[in-house]
């Protein structure tokens, strides 16, 4: 799908390659959303724009994810997104710069949480754009809010699993997996974050001349290092749960060595005796004894029941 955002207008227009306007300098802003590679090379061919880069992702290192050349800025965004209720995986949003037009490339699934964002925390309707610059600038700052929102919610299930460990004494070892699973997602958002500061400092400098875009960007700048606290203190709190969790996994097992030296202690006196008397030699005195085998199933009660009387003042159990 192919959305164009002209001059002078609040909404984006869906459109095809042929109906988008020749008029370039009408233009600020057109998005590819799950893009066809019939649609990327077409939007390439008009616009005649580099984009073999899409095509050599497993090649692309940390340091090519900005690429200035000499007219266009090619960009690329590691944008983490959930798989499922603890899992995160990384998708690449692509932008390129050119011609007093950015071209965003946006992978499926994210745009929808970039609308939603852009609904609910902005007045888009009475926002002016003049220029691509101040369009683009606004969507760096809605993708720096999609940051702020994961992070929260990585916090938020940290928050329940710390609830649910102080209400629970019973945990596996698909418990810690989880903790490990979270902590591992928590790792791959400050990878793309800091990879998404790093594009803003080099933006900044490009946009050095243009003041307002200058400020926008110093401004997710620092909200970028805000969040990034978060991210810390996420792995803070991930490795005070695991510490918490391994502790009461241990002590559950502590408990359950408890119960077999109980059990083991007070069988072995039972059975010392019952093998004593069961060895069948000829000069055994308590055989012949009239009270002989009431008084062996005495002795045996006795060395079961002394026992657990006796772990249960030192409180074993």
């Amino acid at each position: 799908m192919i959305e164009v955002f002209y001059k002078n207008t609040k909404q984006r227009t869906t459109e095809t390659l042929e109906s988008i306007s020749p008029q370039k300098d009408e233009i600020l802003n057109i998005r590819l959303i799950d893009f066809t590679s019939e649609e990327l090379q077409g939007i390439a061919n008009k616009f005649d724009l580099h984009v073999g880069y899409f095509h050599q992702k497993e090649d692309i290192e940390i340091s090519s994810h900005y690429v200035d050349l000499h007219d266009q800025v090619s960009i690329t965004i590691s944008v983490p997104s959930y798989t499922s209720d603890t899992s995160v995986e990384e998708k690449d949003m692509y932008i390129i710069i050119k011609d007093s037009i950015f071209f965003t490339f946006m992978p499926v699934g994210i745009e929808e949480k970039i609308n939603l964002l852009t609904k609910y925390r902005y007045d888009i309707d009475q926002i002016d754009f003049k220029t691509y610059q101040e369009l683009f600038a606004f969507q760096i700052g809605v993708i720096t809010d999609y940051f702020a929102d994961i992070v929260e919610s990585v916090s938020a299930k940290i928050k329940k699993i710390f609830s649910n460990t102080l209400k629970s004494s019973q945990f596996t070892q698909k418990d810690l997996d989880t903790l490990t699973e979270i902590n591992f997602s928590n790792y791959l958002i400050l990878e793309s974050m800091s990879e998404f500061q790093r594009i803003l400092m080099m933006l900044r400098r490009k946009f050095a001349t243009e003041t307002k875009v200058v400020k926008k960007l110093s401004a997710e700048i620092r909200d970028l290092r805000v969040i990034s606290e978060h991210i810390n203190n996420n792995f803070e709190r991930i490795n005070d749960l695991k510490l918490n969790v391994g502790s009461k996994i241990e002590l559950e097992q502590n408990n359950i060595f408890k119960i077999l030296t109980i059990i083991t202690v007070c069988i072995s006196i039972p059975t010392l005796i019952a093998g004593i008397y069961g060895m069948n030699f000829k000069n055994m005195p308590e055989l012949s004894t009239s009270y002989g085998y009431p008084l062996a199933w005495l002795a045996i009660l006795l060395g079961f029941i002394l026992p657990l009387l006796y772990f249960k003042r030192k409180k074993w159990f």
